[in-house]
């Protein structure tokens, strides 16, 4: 038996802030989300998130972009990984990485055929948090499966 979680990459940065010790937990381990025979789709596609930095649209140009490059950067990215135990983006950057699972992580999504948005981004606003709610409530023993459809159910009939 293993407790496991559907989580972004960021997780281990935000497990270790929970640790006594602000340190991973020893026995953390990442694998590929478990495909179901005769599903559709590629074993290998992740789930991510698309979103990321981005500058108000009446924000200078040119400063915009030499932000955002910036951020980009080897350094910055470096440094980014090391304050938060979030894999860097840039290729050149995950050299540093240490974890094994989150070069695990990082090998699998150097590899994949494509990213998929996370879904409770997919769905929109409503019917996200609605997932989102309701994933916790069931978490908590606050309700079940069942109750997570309902409220995605629910909150898309608002829409």
């Amino acid at each position: 038996q293993a407790a496991m979680e559907l989580m972004g990459a960021w997780d281990p940065g935000v497990i270790a802030s929970l640790t006594p010790d602000a340190q991973p937990l020893a026995d953390l381990a990442w694998f590929p989300f478990p495909s179901v025979e005769g599903g559709e789709g590629d074993a290998a596609a992740m789930m991510g998130g698309v979103d990321g930095y981005s500058c108000s649209a009446d924000a200078p140009q040119q400063a915009c972009a030499d932000f955002l490059n910036y951020i980009a950067t080897k350094d910055v990215q470096e440094a980014y990984y090391k304050a938060f135990s979030a894999p860097p983006v840039n290729t050149e950057a995950q050299a540093v990485v240490s974890e094994s699972y989150l070069q695990e992580i990082l090998t699998a999504y150097n590899s994949a055929p494509y990213v998929s948005q996370w879904l409770d981004t997919v769905y929109g606003q409503n019917v996200g948090n609605a997932l989102n709610t309701g994933v916790v409530d069931m978490l908590a023993g606050k309700s079940d499966a069942a109750g997570i459809i309902q409220a995605i159910d629910d909150a898309a009939a608002k829409e």
